[in-house]
């Protein structure tokens, strides 16, 4: 066939050519380098010894980065296994969400029917949470029951079941379903679920369900794949200094926390929940994945969390963005689903502490910004853990010296002092020593979460109510010296005098 008029056919071609987008090649590279940047800028604003992240499509890794030096101070690579914190959560909601699959559990079963012994909130209040609950975390469990249940490290811990006793007592925050809380209590009640219904340890359940058909083969679950991985110990600031000091596991709590594996494990959980609901070998269905990624209501009002997913709540371009966070005491890590460009974004590092958590996730929320297309804002400081912790071993220096002082004036000869003047540097020292004391005495019963989670604050105010506590004591002492020896003869004219000597001051 003959074209009459070839030109015109070429210019629609390099009008229809001109009105394609076009991606240079370089444009993944370049946006790489630049998350690459920003994430050891803020690595480097935060102290982390140890941080690997990876850009994820639903067949695996697309790009990866791994740098700094782990806990036994070998060079961090994406085979270094670090612990994921709450990034757990969606791992047992997608084991759960399989037992719902296959009609051995149902979203809106009772607990206390497959935990008779359940009694959260009271026999009545608990008769009434659901499986739905619990992944909702609308269970009504406070976020500051969590500590009664979580973070035991070491032999002998009891398992999941037995822990929730602890709960028997807590008041609820209101009729399951009513309000949100996030707490891990929720979570660990799950896997506890999920041990009465398989049979078995949570941790055979996960690997069966999750891990394995993930390829997650590096995965930690329990105490007994940490050891054979070698898991170092994370790094928390003390004083605002890296430490590796954080090596306790929790022997029963992958389901809410201490879950872990190295950064392509971490890849290969996110590819899945990429091919989620897409096909066979999948795991979840459509169903599934829709109800896991559907914004969960309180009391009339979103939650911003799904069944096991924190869903939106983030701005533009993440506002579409499945995502949680995680932080066990010295490892962070971050997951974050952007569906419209169907990848995902992951990142882990080697340390945490709750008064830096902003400042350290950051490397995870602006990294998947900048993923997304966006800019991130301006980074958070740590300054209130820094204020924080040396404001307080300011103090404990203070009357540290203060004790110091009142032991010297305690071995010179005493001085008449009037009783006003005595009465009011005395109430004054003991005010100010008692302090510290009477603020770690309403904290009594969080010692060992205030241990395992703040430890520089924690001794600090330790430090702080023992010095203040001496010197208390010194200063009440000193006044019952001070006010014998003005009582006696040989003093009493000389405190008459400085009595008058006031009087006629005060005119």
């Amino acid at each position: 066939m003959r074209i009459r008029r070839p030109w015109r056919l070429v210019a629609a071609l390099l009008a229809t050519l001109l009105c394609i987008p076009i991606t240079p090649a370089s444009a993944q590279p370049d946006r790489y380098a630049t998350i690459d940047a920003y994430v050891r800028d803020r690595m480097e604003a935060t102290s982390a010894p140890g941080l690997a992240y990876a850009v994820v499509g639903p067949g695996g890794p697309i790009h990866q980065r791994a740098w700094g030096t782990d806990g036994h101070d070998e060079r961090v690579t994406a085979e270094t296994p670090f612990l994921w914190g709450s990034v757990a959560k969606p791992v047992t909601a997608t084991a759960v969400m399989t037992l719902v699959q296959s009609g051995r559990l149902g979203l809106d079963d009772r607990v206390v029917d497959h935990l008779p012994r359940f009694r959260f909130g009271g026999s009545a209040h608990a008769s009434e949470v659901t499986i739905r609950h619990l992944l909702g975390q609308t269970a009504g469990i406070p976020a500051a029951a969590t500590f009664k249940v979580t973070d035991c490290h070491g032999s002998g811990c009891p398992r999941p079941a037995e822990r929730l006793d602890a709960l028997n007592d807590v008041t609820p925050l209101g009729p399951p379903g009513t309000e949100y809380a996030y707490s891990s209590a929720n979570y660990l009640a799950l896997s506890a679920v999920a041990e009465s219904v398989t049979g078995r340890p949570f941790a055979d359940h996960l690997r069966r369900t999750v891990l394995g058909p993930a390829g997650m083969d590096g995965a930690i679950a329990d105490a007994a794949s940490a050891r054979k991985r070698n898991l170092p110990p994370g790094h928390q600031l003390l004083w605002g200094f890296p430490a590796a000091t954080s090596d306790g596991y929790d022997d029963h709590g992958a389901a809410y926390g201490y879950l872990g594996g190295d950064l392509n494990d971490l890849a290969a959980f996110a590819a899945l929940q990429l091919r989620a609901g897409k096909g066979a070998g999948t795991v979840l269905t459509d169903e599934s994945v829709r109800l896991m990624r559907q914004e969960g209501s309180a009391g009339g009002s979103g939650t911003g969390y799904g069944l096991g997913w924190r869903v939106g709540g983030l701005e533009a371009p993440l506002d579409d963005a499945i995502w949680h966070t995680g932080g066990t005491p010295g490892y962070s890590a971050m997951l974050f689903l952007l569906p419209r460009q169907n990848v995902a974004l992951v990142l882990h590092q080697n340390l945490y502490g709750l008064m830096q958590d902003k400042a350290v996730m950051q490397a995870g929320f602006g990294a998947a910004l900048l993923l997304a297309g966006g800019e991130p804002a301006a980074a958070p400081s740590a300054s209130v853990h820094h204020l924080t912790v040396w404001g307080l071993t300011a103090l404990a220096a203070v009357l540290l010296l203060a004790a110091g002082r009142s032991a010297l004036l305690l071995r010179r000869p005493a001085v008449p002092a009037t009783r006003r003047r005595l009465v009011t540097v005395t109430s004054a020292w003991v005010a100010i020593g008692a302090l510290p004391g009477v603020a770690a005495m309403t904290q009594s019963g969080q010692i060992r979460p205030l241990m395992i989670w703040v430890p520089d604050a924690f001794a600090a105010v330790c430090a702080a109510a023992v010095a203040g506590a001496a010197t208390a004591l010194l200063r009440l002492v000193l006044a019952v010296r001070t006010h014998r020896h003005s009582l006696s003869p040989r003093t009493s004219g000389a405190s008459e005098g400085i009595k008058r000597g006031e009087r006629a001051r005060g005119r």
